[in-house]
């Protein structure tokens, strides 16, 4: 992770916040124009998306309440530095989940739109962030996780870009969902400090596992639906 920070009298802004705000602002960027042509729907589902960030954000740095209460009580600067961490990013990432379902079914616009831009969003953040990460990390601190990070979210936007016409579907966003799993299975043997939990992989790389298989049965699903109906 990225230690130095700009120290401007009891001031500290962190590189890391930095480049967090940088890399939101190109993949927001990225979002909207990934939706440029959606001309009836693009300024509705920008806003739906901008909502359910800003509300991501606040519920992901205020759950440090939820998972650390004793030390914001103890000391309620807590919650300037600290966050609610994975496990805020997590309910974070539910909750933005949820409200865009909702908001799909009001606006009566494909879920799949909302997914496909988040999508795009989500790996542009990635490849970004990872460019910080490789300028102002220390270089040999898990270099090659990033580096993977780095091409994986360049393959899938590359992939994504190549068939933008046919992803807003559940199969493209499924497909995407699978092999961003497995990249990050095989991505996370490269960190370099993460804990065997179940036959050497860890809780994280058991729950891409988990979400890879549910992919692969909604392929093979589809698939035989479409034998049937033929």
């Amino acid at each position: 992770m990225m230690q130095d920070a700009i120290i401007w009298g009891p001031l500290i802004i962190k590189y890391e916040w930095i480049a967090i705000a940088f890399s939101a602002l190109v993949a927001y960027l990225a979002m909207k124009y990934w939706l440029k042509n959606q001309i009836n729907v693009n300024k509705p589902v920008m806003e739906d998306i901008s909502n359910a960030l800003f509300w991501g954000f606040l519920i992901w740095k205020f759950s440090v309440i939820l998972f650390n209460p004793v030390s914001v009580l103890g000391n309620p600067y807590y919650l300037l530095y600290f966050s609610g961490g994975e496990r805020g990013i997590w309910l974070a990432a539910m909750v933005v989940l949820g409200f865009l379902y909702l908001q799909a079914k009001r606006r009566t616009i494909s879920f799949w739109l909302y997914a496909a831009a988040m999508a795009v969003g989500l790996l542009t953040y990635r490849f970004v962030y990872s460019l910080f990460l490789l300028v102002f990390s220390n270089p040999m601190q898990s270099l090659l996780y990033v580096l993977s990070q780095l091409v994986l979210a360049i393959v899938l936007l590359i992939w994504m870009y190549s068939r933008k016409e046919n992803v807003g579907n559940p199969q493209a966003i499924n497909q995407l969902i699978l092999w961003f799993s497995i990249g990050q299975i095989f991505s996370s043997f490269l960190k370099g400090y993460s804990s065997a939990v179940f036959v050497g992989l860890s809780s994280e790389q058991l729950f891409f596992l988990a979400i890879s298989l549910c992919c692969l049965f909604f392929l093979n699903f589809r698939k035989e639906s479409s034998i049937q109906e033929s």
